[in-house]
């Protein structure tokens, strides 16, 4: 999907949940922890490997 982005994803999930009502925030806004190195980091590896039923521990390939 040539120029697809997750700000425009983001931006058009904003818009829709916004005219329901509900009350939104960015993901930038609510990274607290500091955990994303920057924008394009989508995977929160620390809460990754916390996860119960984390994946590495299903199939080790994907440590």
């Amino acid at each position: 999907m040539a120029g697809m982005s997750e700000s425009a994803v983001e931006n058009g999930a904003i818009a829709h949940f916004d005219t329901a009502g509900a009350v939104t925030k960015r993901g930038v806004e609510i990274d607290d922890a500091g955990e994303r190195g920057g924008a394009a980091e989508v995977v929160l590896k620390g809460r990754l490997g916390a996860a119960p039923s984390a994946p590495h521990r299903l199939h080790c390939a994907l440590r």
